[in-house]
């Protein structure tokens, strides 16, 4: 089945059944086949998928009554959930711990760079060097910068979806067992439109570039300028 025809059956029996909502669920589905197309899937695989456009809107029926059997397994299910999120909850403090550390690494980064441009050697903490090879270094601060910039926006859009999917999740599980409806799974990753994601994996492999090339210009120039391959041992940085 097609997208257009999936969703004329979707929405001709949401309207059949007065459901409340009808654009909120549609625009659910919607976001749910653009996700699915974007990884290569097609159009009636995402439909089969899904199943049968019909039966989807009748769980959006708010006249289904609910069974003490529903109850029931909504009590078993949640005790279950209660250890899952004890761990989920671990999981995602780690998580974004992680962020914060990718994001402490690219301001730290960058002050060491101005610090190197500007000739600037707070509490003494920059190692002594000519200052062409601090400009060289400033180049390969900035980078590591920017790719831990970078890093750090793909790793929080990865755990803010990451927490959305496993919400979304949660609520569907609940739902099923309550008679309620069930919206379509989340991605686990971001869904960052071509333009964003060319513009994410330009300024990381730029910035990956600056970054080796630097280092090894960086190496060159300082040993060049100490005469020595072991030019920190000439300029005395660890003494």
């Amino acid at each position: 089945m097609k997208k257009a025809d999936f969703f004329r059956v979707l929405e001709k029996t949401l309207r059949d059944n007065h459901v409340n909502d009808i654009e909120d669920i549609l625009s659910e589905y919607e976001d749910h086949f653009r996700f699915k197309l974007a990884d290569g899937y097609s159009e009636e695989e995402i439909a089969a998928k899904l199943g049968d456009p019909k039966t989807l809107a009748k769980q959006f029926d708010s006249l289904i009554p609910v069974t003490e059997k529903s109850k029931s397994n909504k009590v078993i299910i949640g005790v279950g959930f209660v250890f899952a999120d004890i761990f989920m909850a671990m999981l995602f403090i780690l998580l974004y711990s992680w962020v914060l550390i990718l994001a402490a690494l690219a301001l730290s980064s960058a002050s060491i760079g101005i610090c190197f441009i500007s000739n600037i050697n707070i509490y003494n903490l920059i190692p002594v060097m000519p200052y062409g090879c601090a400009l060289i270094f400033s180049i390969f601060m900035l980078s590591l910068a920017v790719l831990s910039a970078v890093g750090t926006i793909y790793c929080l859009l990865y755990v803010n979806q990451l927490l959305r999917a496993y919400l979304r999740f949660h609520k569907n599980v609940f739902a099923a067992t309550s008679g309620k409806p069930v919206y379509p799974s989340l991605a686990k990753y971001p869904q960052l439109n071509n333009k964003n994601r060319r513009r994410l994996r330009s300024v990381a492999l730029i910035s990956l570039t600056f970054f080796a090339l630097s280092f090894i210009v960086g190496y060159i120039v300082c040993a060049l300028s100490a005469g020595a391959i072991e030019f920190w041992h000439i300029w005395n940085w660890f003494i």
